[in-house]
C-alpha cells in the first residue's frame, strides 16, 4: 500500500500575515496548503506492515506556495516565503488552525529618514 492510501487529501487556503522584504509592509496573503488528514480506518487488504505504518501515520499540511506577490501598489514584487514552515503536523486533538504557523518576527526595512525632509540650520 502507498502512503497516499492512508490519507484524504484536499487543497486549502489559509490567511497568513507576511512582511514584504522589499518595502517592509505587512499584508494578509492566502497561502495554499495541501491538507492530508489520516483516514479513520485502514483500507481493506492491509498487511501487518501496512497496519504498523498506519498506526504511526499523522495528519499534516504541506505548503504548496513558495512565492507571493506584494500587495502594495508601489512595490508588487514577488518574494519567497522560505522562512516559513513547509510541513506542519496536526495533532489529533486540535482542529486545523492558523495558530500553528507563525512567521518569525522581522525588523522593518530601514528607510532614509532625511528623504523628503528639510534640514534645519541654525
Amino acid at each position: 500500500m502507498r502512503e497516499s492510501d492512508f490519507f484524504d487529501e484536499k487543497d486549502v487556503r489559509k490567511p497568513t500575515s507576511l512582511t514584504c522584504p522589499f518595502c517592509g509592509r505587512t499584508y494578509q496573503y492566502e497561502v495554499r496548503w495541501r491538507q492530508r488528514l489520516k483516514k479513520k480506518r485502514l483500507p481493506g487488504g492491509a498487511s501487518s506492515e501496512d497496519r504498523r505504518r498506519f498506526s504511526k501515520a499523522q495528519s499534516y499540511l504541506v505548503r504548496i506556495d513558495d512565492m507571493v506577490g506584494c500587495q502594495h501598489g508601489g512595490c508588487r514584487r514577488r518574494f519567497e516565503i522560505a522562512s516559513f514552515q513547509t510541513v506542519v503536523f496536526l495533532s489529533e486533538s486540535e482542529p486545523v488552525s492558523d495558530a500553528t504557523r507563525k512567521q518569525p518576527a522581522r525588523t522593518p526595512a530601514r528607510r532614509n529618514r532625511n528623504r523628503n525632509h528639510r534640514h534645519r540650520r541654525g
